[in-house]
């Protein structure tokens, strides 16, 4: 941060902590030094304007044995619009990459539980009062393969719940109009290029490749975030390499069952491979839309394409008439 973005954050600090939130205490503290400080400005915003919403990255050894996340403030008016989630995940990002391989131990404020549970957190203990607010220490345990592959399978589970339920005019389509065995084959044919250009990514050198930054962080945050979003997609790849035609079988215990191997073969295949923790410090894949991501958002995106067309599945299923047989 320049002195002045510097100014904005701890003049947002000041705002939230010490005026907004009726509490005296030394905002600024030793750890401030040794921290690393994220944060937003508004577009053109003024000369010492307040920032939108900052954190600061507390390395492990000075507040737990394991990083920290803490100063988490937002200003007021973006409270509610998605900017703390971003906030918060991307400081979990440039956590992974400056301490690969540890988990994350915060103290947050215990009304925000909820906020923290969905971004992994889990509480920790009994709560506590700090300052006069209550609080409670959370914990995110490290994103590694293990993490992912418990992550993927979980979003298969769901997928093929809403596979099995679909009713069976709906199960084939065209390449038009996908029916669910169409969504099916695009998701293993999708994870099927994950997995290659992965297994031949592994044979380089990590040091070789560039690090991931605040802004390949913003892609793959952005990429899972528009996965999330209602927006529809087009087949991104070179002749449409993704886009399954008629699917010949239709048993699905079968499809999803050489659907579930692939999954675990891959991950079992890639858990030598990247088991170094540079690798979670550099950027690995290259989406065709997205750009260079790293192995995390690589693994986060896999995840967030399925769930993304479990969506695709419940619309299929609205699409049905009521009287239809």
């Amino acid at each position: 941060m320049t002195p002045m973005e510097m100014f904005a954050a701890l003049r947002l600090r000041s705002e939230v902590f010490v005026v907004e939130q009726d509490c005296v205490y030394p905002d600024l503290d030793d750890k401030d030094v040794s921290s690393i400080h994220l944060g937003a400005l508004a577009d053109e915003a003024a000369p010492g304007e307040s920032a939108r919403a900052v954190v600061r990255l507390v390395p492990p050894g000075v507040s737990y044995a394991e990083p920290s996340i803490g100063r988490v403030a937002i200003d007021a008016g973006d409270r509610g619009s998605g900017l703390g989630v971003e906030l918060m995940e991307r400081a979990i990002r440039c956590c992974e990459r400056h301490w690969p391989g540890m988990g994350i131990r915060i103290s947050a404020q215990q009304y925000l539980i909820g906020f923290y549970n969905r971004l992994g957190f889990s509480a920790v203990g009994e709560g506590y009062d700090e300052d006069g607010i209550p609080h409670i220490q959370m914990y995110l345990a490290p994103r590694g393969l293990s993490h992912w592959k418990a992550e993927w399978k979980d979003a298969r589970k769901s997928f093929c719940e809403e596979l099995n339920a679909l009713p069976f005019a709906q199960l084939n389509g065209t390449k038009e109009h996908w029916g669910g065995l169409q969504v099916l084959e695009h998701l293993r044919l999708s994870e099927a290029g994950i997995w290659g250009y992965l297994n031949k990514k592994r044979q380089a050198n990590p040091l070789d490749l560039p690090n991931s930054t605040l802004e390949s962080d913003g892609r793959g945050w952005s990429l899972i975030k528009a996965l999330q979003s209602n927006a529809r997609w087009k087949d991104p790849t070179p002749g449409a390499r993704l886009t399954p035609g008629q699917v010949q079988s239709h048993d699905l215990h079968q499809l999803q069952s050489e659907w579930e191997q692939e999954q675990d073969q891959a991950f079992d295949l890639l858990a030598d491979a990247f088991e170094s923790d540079c690798w979670w410090q550099v950027q690995v894949f290259n989406h065709p839309i997205a750009g260079r991501i790293s192995l995390s958002d690589t693994f986060g995106f896999g995840v967030a394409h399925v769930q993304h067309h479990i969506h695709q599945l419940r619309r299929l299923t609205r699409s049905i008439p009521e009287d239809a047989s």
